[in-house]
């Protein structure tokens, strides 16, 4: 079945002072059904009166009838977008197309499952007056807040920057689920770093946006806000004087020693913006290529250059996630991820891989690109004669393996190993013959790190935290394409400690039950020490305080 929905194009503030229409539309088909809401199986949008509190209806599915073969949600005032039933299907249709981006065959190859085990993400575009929105796994939902400003009300599920950011909060943890629970800053930072890149490519999806952008700026990319700057309705309603006019800005020259290491929005800009200057990058040389080969003006070749380049960036930014090892990770750790990622994409070319780790230093994530060195393309002889379909179907199979062949994931010796959920996969991949799919086997084991907590009574005086080691073998040839191992030293530790301690002077951090209500569900605003013992604590839903705007 085919349906037509449709999204904003930018905030509605940012739309009209760019002079663009506010909204476009996309057909989809690969819902098996839609129902009233909108519903979908994988997503719900649940919508309440801001009054009253009671639950309104949700928008009407119309499904194709007679010579109408396209189906489409039933809007009031198509044209009206402050209206309910335009506010649930924004925010409805902007979630699916943002969740299409990441399953798409050049990116993860595959359908992304919620963390929380559930089947349906809930979507509550009106969730209550704040400045605010975020993803909670425990409710299983994406919270869209509305506040008044300037003498209107600003609705965030009307941004598509903020609504893709936020489902990107939900796609990440189902791909990564460890990082809810890290306790590193620089994991936390991964998490709001790759959720303003989701909105960037959100932005870079919209020929509407592309269009109007490249020919205000000549067709360039490299100083536009319409694509490095996050939410500039939203950030003007929090700045009336307008001396930012956004939340974030991908511009930010910014490096990892002028950033608190400790606060993962601020330092997610390190990631964010650098990556971003890669796209900029790979855009001008694109570009320059386009116009060598065909003899047009820069500004003729501009938009093609863009479509080509978000392609080859998306692929790189979202399947580096699938490579991460599980527990908890660093930029470092990531950018291995994305060259691993490269390296398999476009074996024959090493550009890319060169600009990423020029800005990674320049950025003073790494001291020197040895530090971002990765085991990709390679034999090992336990693989050899190894049934792959086996191991992807059996965790006794699997972990006997892996506890047999501990050198191979990098994994120390006498620890017990946890096996997660292998991945089969298939990912297209491009070679100088053209584009060809590859069926890998994505296989991660884990195990426990034990370091000092660094916090007094009544916290115990020992943590614990998850490393873990990642293989992407090649169901074909048996080698591996890439293995990554976490890499963990005494900075890291010590973000951890600063981490941990901001939290527990803000009160934020709880141990045990004192971080749980009366009825005994966890307590919104804080993280909770899970004590394991007099001895041992763990983290848990440290990123539940991931919202747009930092709490504490």
């Amino acid at each position: 079945m085919k349906v037509r929905l449709p999204t904003m194009i930018q905030d509605p503030l940012t739309s009209r002072y760019k002079g663009m229409r506010l909204q476009e539309s996309f057909y989809i088909t690969q819902e098996p059904f839609f129902l009233d809401g909108p519903v979908t199986m994988r997503l719900a949008v649940v919508d309440f009166d801001p009054e009253t509190g009671a639950r309104v209806p949700g928008a009407r599915f119309v499904p194709p009838a007679g010579d109408r073969t396209v189906g489409y949600y039933a809007l009031a005032n198509p044209y009206d977008i402050y209206a309910p039933d335009f506010i649930q299907v924004n925010a409805f249709s902007t979630v699916l197309k943002t969740l299409y981006m990441f399953e798409e065959a050049d990116t993860l190859g595959r359908p992304v499952a919620w963390a929380f085990g559930a089947p349906q993400l809930l979507i509550v575009p009106r969730a209550g007056e704040w400045a605010n929105a975020f993803y909670e796994r425990d409710s299983h939902s994406l919270q869209f807040f509305y506040f008044d400003a300037g003498g209107g009300r600003i609705y965030t599920a009307l941004s598509r920057d903020i609504v893709a950011h936020e489902a990107s909060h939900a796609i990440l943890d189902g791909i990564a689920p460890d990082l809810y629970n890290a306790c590193t800053p620089q994991s936390l930072a991964l998490h709001e770093a790759i959720a303003d890149l989701t909105a960037l490519l959100m932005a870079f999806s919209s020929h509407s946006l592309r269009r109007v952008v490249l020919e205000q700026t000549g067709g360039s990319i490299r100083d536009s806000t319409a694509f490095s700057a996050v939410a500039e309705e939203f950030g003007r309603a929090l700045d009336p004087a307008g001396r930012i006019g956004y939340l974030r800005s991908l511009l930010d020259p910014v490096t990892m020693d002028q950033v608190p290491r400790s606060e993962p929005h601020a330092l997610s800009v390190v990631l964010s913006a650098g990556l971003y200057q890669v796209m900029v990058r790979l855009h001008e040389w694109l570009k320059q290529r386009y116009v060598r080969e065909t003899g047009k003006p820069e500004l003729s070749v501009s938009g093609r250059a863009l479509g080509i380049g978000t392609r080859w960036f998306k692929s790189l930014i979202f399947r580096a996630l699938d490579y991460l090892p599980p527990g908890e990770v660093t930029f470092a750790d990531y950018g291995r991820a994305v060259l691993a990622a490269d390296q398999a994409l476009f074996p024959d070319n090493d550009l890319l891989r060169e600009w990423m780790r020029q800005e990674f230093i320049r950025r003073r994530i790494v001291s020197s690109s040895a530090q971002l060195a990765v085991e990709t393309d390679f034999e090992h002889p336990a693989l050899l004669d190894a049934d792959l379909q086996t191991l992807a179907e059996s965790d006794w199979a699997a972990y006997f393996f892996a506890n047999e062949h501990r050198d191979l994931f990098g994994a120390p010796m006498n620890v017990p190993l946890r096996v997660r959920p292998r991945l089969d996969v298939t990912k297209r991949y491009y070679f100088r013959e053209g584009s060809r799919d590859v069926r890998e086997l994505i296989f991660k084991v884990s195990w426990d790190h034990y370091e000092p907590s660094g916090l007094g009574r009544p916290f115990p005086a020992q943590r614990q935290i998850t490393m873990g080691a990642t293989l992407a073998v090649d169901w074909e040839t048996r080698r591996v394409r890439a293995r990554l191992v976490s890499q963990h030293g005494q900075q890291e530790q010590s973000d951890r400690d600063e981490l941990l301690d901001r939290l527990a002077s803000a009160g934020l951090l709880l141990p045990g039950a004192y971080a749980l209500g009366f009825d005994g569900k966890p307590l919104r605003a804080a993280v909770r020490a899970e004590i394991m013992s007099d001895e041992l604590m763990r983290v848990r839903r440290t990123a539940n305080l991931l919202h747009l705007i930092p709490e504490g």
